[in-house]
Formats: structure tokens, C-alpha cells, sequence
């Protein structure tokens, strides 16, 4: 298992997978079990809209027009740029990710009453080094062709947009090896959610015993 860090009250479970893996899925049934859960994702987004000291860093990387005139990212355009170059995706999450730790630091404090655990969602942990933060991580997988198929019907995307986008986490698998559970989305939702709630018994069961997580 992962270590925690030092002022960690509530345990944290990260959950992650490849775009078009099913991991928000996979957190929504987790939620309807009662357990909290963060997105990443989304105080990112939160935080490139209204953090000035990184909104200055993005300007700075990518220019003032990659906000609109109402002061939002334009993200479809950053992505474009980002899912195509390495160097700029790097760039960008060492701007942006020192504040959403500091966020879901927040965030987890503030929960109350303490439940079991609590899930943070993200495309990006082993990347970012979300993992020595977390308890144990969750991978969610599916086959490549299922998860393009998936990403051309959710996003409204090109072939080529989809392959680039799926492109970009080429080395997640290599990281994800390091995980310590996988949920494997292949079938239907039914059985999604039946192994959601199987893994949601495993941790509490460790939580219980005390094995989850070490210094």
C-alpha cells in the first residue's frame, strides 16, 4: 500500500484510469455507497478559472488569448495544444497541481462527519506525483477500441482527436502497475457497479484491520 501523509485524518483512495476507462462511473457508485468524493479534475478547473497567481503562470506559458474575454480558460484550445506536446502538458501541471493538493487538503479536512474514506478522482496521479499522497489506488480498465468508442460518443470527437487524446497517457499502463487494486469495465454497467461495491467491502475491511496504508 501507499503511504499517507503525515496529516492525513480521513484515509484517501485515489481513482484513476485511462480517458474512456469509466473511472467517474466507477466514483458514482462509490458516492451512492456513502463515500465522499473529489474530483481533481474539477477544482482544477476552478482553480485555472480563479486562482490569479495561476491563471498569470498559464498566460505566461501559453499567452493572454487562451482566456476568453469573460476570464475563463479556453480549454478546448489549451488541449489541443497540450494533448500534442509533452513538454507544455509538464509545463502545465506543475502550475496548476501544487494548488489542487492544496485544495483537496481543504477539502478532506473540512468533512464531517469522518466517513470510512474518502475518493479522489483523477486522470492524473501517477503523473503528478498524487500517489505519495494517497492511501492506495484504484485503477479502472478497458480495452483500447472500448475506450475510444466511448470518447468519439461522450466528447463528440474525431478519430484523430480521440487517438491523440488517448495518445497523451501512452505511459500510464506502465505506471498504473504500481496500483493497488484494478476494476476491469468490459461488460455492463450492473456488473460495474457490483465490483464497485466488492472493492468498497475490501476497504473497509482493511481500514478495519488496520492494513490499509503504511508509513
Amino acid at each position: 500500500m501507499l503511504s499517507r501523509t503525515p496529516n492525513d485524518v480521513i484515509p484517501r483512495v485515489g481513482v484513476t484510469g485511462g480517458i474512456g476507462s469509466g473511472k467517474s462511473t466507477v466514483c458514482t457508485y462509490f458516492e451512492r455507497l456513502g463515500r465522499p468524493v473529489l474530483s481533481a479534475d474539477l477544482i482544477a478547473r476552478e482553480i485555472v478559472d480563479h486562482d490569479p497567481q495561476v491563471r498569470a503562470g498559464i498566460e505566461k506559458a501559453f499567452g493572454k488569448q487562451i482566456y476568453s474575454d469573460e476570464g475563463t480558460l479556453r480549454r478546448k484550445e489549451l488541449a489541443a495544444i497540450v494533448f500534442k506536446d509533452t513538454i507544455a502538458r509538464k509545463k502545465l501541471n506543475a502550475l496548476v497541481h501544487p494548488s489542487v493538493f492544496r485544495e483537496i487538503d481543504r477539502l478532506v479536512a473540512a468533512i464531517t462527519p469522518h466517513p470510512p474514506y474518502v475518493i479522489i478522482e483523477a486522470a492524473l496521479i501517477y503523473e503528478v506525483g498524487m500517489d505519495k499522497r494517497l492511501d492506495a489506488v484504484i485503477v479502472v480498465r478497458a480495452s483500447a477500441p472500448t475506450r475510444l468508442a466511448r470518447i468519439i460518443a461522450r466528447d463528440a470527437l474525431s478519430m484523430d482527436e480521440a487517438v491523440s487524446r488517448m495518445r497523451s497517457q501512452e505511459g500510464m499502463e506502465a505506471k498504473a502497475r504500481n496500483a493497488d487494486f484494478f476494476i476491469d469495465n468490459e461488460g455492463l454497467e450492473a456488473q460495474l457497479a457490483e465490483k464497485t461495491a466488492f472493492l468498497d467491502r475490501i476497504l473497509v475491511s482493511m481500514l478495519e484491520a488496520g492494513s490499509l496504508g503504511r508509513n
